[in-house]
């Protein structure tokens, strides 16, 4: 088992010969095509080589060495980064070949199946930036394919010592062979780039995923832009942390960035498990929204819910942790209008009246308090038991109805 592991190992070494890490996927699906392509030619003479060394002399055993040694410098080639020129070499090296085993062997030997190779071959091999010099070599391929047939009596064998019928067995044979495994290796590397694609696609769409909503997600691949819609049963959850500005002057600002990172790490899955969408963070600062997906009766409750959660954590977590954090939160319910702002960095955002209010609920909040307006009370005061906290002034916003969430 460890000698096979071994020799998969040398393969794909060979195979990945001149491979560049800052390649596109087609870009190595191209040159491990044209390394194999490289190695096929070798051992095509390879074994014409022996064939020729017990049955047709010195001159093809030696024709055929010259011409597996050309394969050979392919992989030098590429392993040099000459890409094109690896990728000119292989087909002249693969159109030298037939042209030789056509002078030895003559057309009766059957070496023209191979030109059904070359003129395919440049298509697979050749990087796109050179497709013109694709385009040129199996014209080539597929003109001497033509001319051949076509004037095939002019074309008689020099080498008398092989039987033609053991010729056009090995030719045909072996060019059935080179193309089964160029088309095996073909859709190999083809599958492998679909699965390298497809595991890029969920990345970035995971990465959208985490900045954007699902439907303007949706919105931005189909059309590429997206109308702000109006909510109109939405409850905004707005938090702060108390004693921010001190906290940031006592400790480093990687103790800082490292501390919120593991704290809204922490909010983000508690949003998830929620059914509530973060929106933002800006400092120290969370917004979070529940309702604009789809249209739920139950998003007050879920941003409570949420706020319960978070505060149970910063609790729990103080009792571990150096640093005590503690947090006020906001909640308000309204109307919103939602949308994506900019054209080269998105950015999805809410505006209206009620994340002003919202906002206001978090700054006129306690550490530790979840404090709600009215309109939010009347939406939860059947779930959830709240003290009444009277009128209280608001910046901007006069006197509201405020509640804490008990």
């Amino acid at each position: 088992m460890a000698n096979i592991d071994r020799s998969t190992t040398s393969i794909q070494r060979m195979i990945d010969i001149g491979l560049n890490k800052d390649f596109s996927i087609t870009e190595k699906r191209y040159l491990r095509i044209s390394n194999i392509a490289a190695i096929l030619g070798v051992l095509f003479n390879v074994v014409w080589m022996s064939i020729a060394i017990y049955a047709s002399g010195f001159v093809s055993a030696v024709s055929n060495g010259v011409l597996g040694m050309m394969f050979l410098l392919v992989l030098v080639l590429n392993h040099k980064g000459l890409r094109v020129v690896a990728s000119i070499w292989l087909a002249i090296a693969s159109y030298i070949s037939v042209l030789v085993f056509l002078y030895l062997s003559g057309y009766s030997s059957g070496v023209t199946t191979v030109c059904f190779l070359i003129i395919i071959l440049p298509y697979l091999t050749f990087p796109r930036k050179a497709r013109v010099f694709a385009h040129f070599f199996s014209l080539l391929a597929c003109l001497t394919l033509i001319a051949t047939v076509i004037f095939q009596s002019e074309f008689n064998a020099h080498n008398d010592g092989l039987d033609p019928y053991l010729s056009q067995i090995v030719n045909i044979s072996m060019s059935g062979l080179i193309c089964l495994a160029l088309i095996w290796s073909l859709s190999v590397l083809i599958d492998r780039s679909e699965d390298s694609l497809i595991a890029e696609q969920k990345k970035s769409d995971d990465l959208l995923h985490n900045i954007l909503p699902a439907t303007i997600i949706k919105d931005l691949k189909e059309s590429g832009k997206t109308i702000p819609k109006r909510h109109k049963n939405v409850s905004i959850l707005f938090t702060d942390f108390e004693g921010f500005t001190n906290l940031v002057l006592s400790i480093s600002p990687i103790t800082l960035v490292n501390e919120l990172n593991d704290i809204f790490g922490r909010f983000d899955q508690i949003m998830e498990e929620t059914e509530v969408e973060k929106i933002e963070t800006i400092g120290d600062a969370y917004m979070a929204a529940c309702g604009l997906e789809d249209e739920i009766t139950n998003h007050a409750a879920n941003c409570i819910t949420a706020a319960k959660k978070m505060l149970s954590y910063l609790e729990e977590r103080n009792k571990n942790h150096e640093i005590k954090w503690r947090m006020r939160v906001g909640i308000h319910s309204g109307t919103v209008v939602a949308g994506v702002v900019g054209k080269k960095k998105f950015a999805y955002d809410l505006f209206g009246d009620t994340i002003n209010t919202a906002s206001r609920m978090e700054s006129a909040s306690e550490s530790g308090r979840i404090n709600i307006s009215s309109s939010t009370f009347e939406l939860v005061k059947k779930d959830f038991s709240c003290l009444s906290r009277g009128k209280i002034f608001a910046k901007g916003k006069g006197e509201l109805e405020m509640y804490f969430v008990k």
